[in-house]
């Protein structure tokens, strides 16, 4: 019976030694490493958070695919750092975020109750005042005075604002109104102003069902004082656009 050879395949050459150890790089992973960077965008908008989303789910992928691919895909590493940068601005943007809102708010009540309290005081001077922009804004009460009694126009526009619906309640019921806080209806950034609708209710006359009382306010950035200011763009007892009445 004659022995069946096995022959041995050959040895590998010095010059192809390179090529059987090369590993074709995940584009995947390249993929993840850049949307890792591009995740620092959301630091400018929470709208862009779907940014590091992407990297992280993008991530996965690849490292789920170099894992699986019996060590024929290289990456491992672009693909986890991509992981960690999307990870952490996602994190940092969202925390930034809900940081700046939670102020934004709080600064919008501090202002509307200081304008809502100026009407139920009596002061619809100085209350018109939260109408106009800080830059042109008066303080001293000698000049509010004399600016509404010479300056016809502006004592036109006080008229107009005292008779307006909510307004002129709080004036003619004061502090018996009994204003309170409800919610922020909505809030809006666009460019360097904040627009937030705060929504009140108070009580028109004695017994009567509380009424819904909406502040427009606005914060912008002033050039002059290279400062946010904010102003009372509108008040109104019906609700905005898309908001409840509840």
């Amino acid at each position: 019976m004659t022995a069946t050879t096995v022959s041995k395949p050959p040895p590998i050459q010095s010059d192809e030694q390179p090529l059987a150890g090369y590993r074709s790089v995940s584009p995947v992973a390249i993929v993840a490493v850049c949307l890792g960077l591009a995740s620092a965008l959301i630091l400018t908008t929470p709208l862009l958070a779907i940014v590091p989303v992407a990297g992280i789910v993008v991530s996965a992928v690849a490292l789920r695919a170099i894992g699986s691919s019996g060590g024929q895909l290289a990456g491992r590493i672009p693909a986890l750092c991509g992981m960690c940068l999307a990870t952490f601005f996602l994190g940092l943007g969202m925390s930034q975020h809900l940081v700046r809102q939670t102020i934004l708010e709080q600064r919008a009540r501090e202002m509307s109750d200081v304008f809502l309290d100026l009407l139920q005081d009596g002061k619809s001077k100085e209350a018109h005042q939260f109408r106009q922009q800080a830059s042109v804004r008066m303080t001293a009460p000698e000049a509010i005075a004399e600016h509404y009694e010479k300056n016809a126009e502006a004592a036109k526009e006080l008229q107009t604002f005292v008779s307006s619906p909510g307004v002129k309640d709080l004036i003619v019921r004061g502090h018996d109104a009994d204003v309170r806080f409800e919610t922020i209806t909505s809030t809006f950034h666009d460019a360097q102003t904040d627009m937030l609708v705060l929504k009140y209710s108070y009580l028109p006359a004695p017994g009567s069902a509380r009424q819904g009382l909406w502040v427009h306010m606005n914060r912008k950035f002033d050039e002059s004082t290279k400062r946010p200011q904010w102003d009372v763009s509108g008040v109104s007892t019906s609700p905005p656009p898309g908001a409840s009445s509840e």
